[in-house]
């Protein structure tokens, strides 16, 4: 709580700003907070068919 507001954090902002607006609606003081943590970094996915790593998208690929 900070003062008299509740506050809600979510990985998922708009079920969050969603849940606020019915304690709102309640008449309960509420305030969203984005989550903001820095997300783990992704592992290479393995084709299993190859074994090789899927292809990333290139900055040349992504410029055609």
């Amino acid at each position: 709580m900070l003062g008299d507001k509740l506050l809600y954090q979510a990985s998922q902002l708009s079920h969050a700003q969603r849940f606020a607006k019915a304690r709102q609606a309640e008449g309960v003081p509420c305030h969203v907070v984005p989550d903001e943590t820095p997300k783990p970094p992704r592992k290479v996915r393995i084709n299993s068919l190859t074994g090789k790593p899927y292809r990333k998208v290139t900055s040349e690929k992504a410029e055609r």
